[in-house]
């Protein structure tokens, strides 16, 4: 038998090793440059943490996940993005208490169970950053402004795209609208996406389907949706991000993949890794 690496794994040799450790050397300088220290995480977690934070009609948590049941009968994920384990992290050790703002950072593995394609592995690289504590939109505007910041030192061409999902305040009124766009069309509907109307609305925003990515370009938009509050946080996100001379492009249909976001969402793409442009994307 010939040995070789899993199918979505990959091999990082000598000569490509240096190249990842002076991206986290830039990285690294950014970050602290800003105020953020770095928190380690471990690779696995209870199944549960993922589920809950990251949403149960998520792809991740529906198709994508490494999990399994270990001696003791637990189920166990090998962790497919950082933001939940930072967070526990965060509750487990009391940090909120040696500070009112936690800036952190992560680097590591994060392992997903999908197709492998140009720029897409089962097991990828992935530096998060996270400012817990703060409210206000200006630091949004900050850590969108550091993503932008580190690209253009790594010589990357990228385009950025930003939206606004909301709070659980306006959140219901925009469900509602997009429910009765999605009753009249149900019949066009792809499975996961007839599912989750039910359950999650906006999760079928997020359809990977190419009829559906069709359909929904005459879905409603959150934009018009928002509360007062939630609109003013956006508007100021926007001057923020003019004053600092970042160039952007308003996209009112990108929710990302996870359930846990609110109000602010940004992406960072680029037309060089084919149909998985996103090198970059975060928010609230």
């Amino acid at each position: 038998m010939k040995l070789k690496a899993l199918k979505g794994f990959k091999d990082i040799l000598p000569d490509e090793a240096a190249l990842w450790q002076d991206v986290e050397r830039v990285a690294r300088q950014i970050f602290h440059r800003f105020g953020y220290r770095e928190i380690r995480v471990p690779i696995l977690e209870n199944t549960g943490l993922f589920a809950r934070s990251i949403g149960e009609t998520t792809d991740i948590v529906e198709k994508e996940m490494y999990s399994f049941v270990d001696r003791n009968g637990k189920s166990l994920t090998m962790r497919p993005e950082g933001t939940a384990s930072v967070l526990r992290a965060f509750i487990e050790h009391n940090l909120h208490a040696e500070r009112p703002v936690q800036k952190l950072y992560t680097m590591g593995p994060m392992f997903r169970h999908e197709r492998p394609q140009k720029g897409r592995l089962r097991q990828f690289h992935q530096m998060s950053v996270e400012a817990l504590g703060a409210d206000q939109p200006e630091i949004d505007a900050e850590i969108i402004a550091m993503a932008s910041m580190l690209i253009s030192e790594l010589g990357l061409d990228v385009s950025l795209e930003i939206n606004s999902l909301g709070c659980p305040k306006c959140r219901p009124n925009f469900n509602q609208a997009l429910l009765d766009f999605l009753a009249q069309s149900k019949d066009s509907l792809c499975p996961d996406c007839e599912r989750r109307r039910y359950k999650n609305p906006l999760r079928v925003l997020d359809c990977k389907n190419k009829n559906c990515q069709e359909h929904y370009v005459n879905a409603p938009s959150i934009l018009d949706h928002l509360c007062p509050e939630c609109a003013a946080h956006f508007q100021t996100v926007e001057l923020c991000l003019n004053a600092l001379d970042i160039k952007y492009k308003v996209n009112s249909f990108m929710v990302r993949g996870l359930d846990y976001y609110t109000r602010t969402t940004f992406e960072l793409l680029t037309n060089d890794l084919g149909a998985q442009g996103a090198v970059g994307a975060g928010g609230r």
